[in-house]
């Protein structure tokens, strides 16, 4: 479960962040993007079970004329990752929440452990969703920002790898089944979150 620790750090944060402007609440208006931001999370989800099937059978990138050697599970995981985000927008909208532009997985994340934390059922996956955003931002991080720094990297993608935690789970050189078992780790995970997320709206 979340510690203590992090609890108290998101309603730190929470309190900022409705003061500054990046996070707005009791606003009924907010409800009307639920739908939108399910829709999403359902699509990221395919999308993240796609790429993994594509990765993982030679039947289907024969089929697609694909080279065997073709495996995107990173992107599974980013992909998978992007579900949880937009099921937790979904779960914020619904209580009239918004997320502002700035630092939003961050907000996000420190959000939905201060609103949602007394909720048993989701509780018991926050830790999940936590982990997920650490590592998916890790990944972009990587991927994307050794990519673009020399091309000046957007301060969104600088501003992520600021505020990660200081992990490192993932190598250039980690082989093929460990990512395999990462990315299927995420899409269960986020097949999980999206699954309980739905739930606790529809109530």
């Amino acid at each position: 479960m979340i510690n203590q620790d992090r609890i108290k750090e998101a309603n730190r944060n929470v309190k900022q962040y409705i003061s500054d402007g990046l996070l707005k609440i009791k606003d009924d208006r907010h409800k009307r993007f639920v739908t939108f931001f399910i829709e999403q999370s359902e699509r990221s989800l395919r999308t993240a079970n796609l790429i993994f099937e594509v990765s993982n059978e030679s039947k289907i990138k024969q089929d697609l004329k694909i080279e065997n050697e073709f495996e995107s599970y990173i992107w599974v995981i980013v992909t998978s990752y992007y579900s949880m985000f937009y099921a937790a927008l979904a779960l914020l909208s619904s209580e009239g929440i918004k997320v502002g532009h700035q630092i939003v997985h961050k907000v996000t994340s420190d959000a939905i452990i201060h609103f949602f934390i007394s909720n048993k059922r989701l509780a018991k996956i926050l830790e999940n969703y936590e982990e997920a955003k650490d590592t998916t931002l890790e990944l972009i991080g990587r991927e994307e920002l050794m990519k673009r720094l020399e091309k000046k990297a957007d301060e969104l993608i600088i501003a992520y790898e600021k505020e990660m935690k200081k992990r490192s789970k993932f190598q250039y050189d980690i082989g093929e089944m460990a990512k395999k078992g990462y990315a299927e780790t995420s899409l269960n995970r986020a097949k999980e979150f999206f699954s309980e997320v739905r739930k606790i709206i529809s109530e």
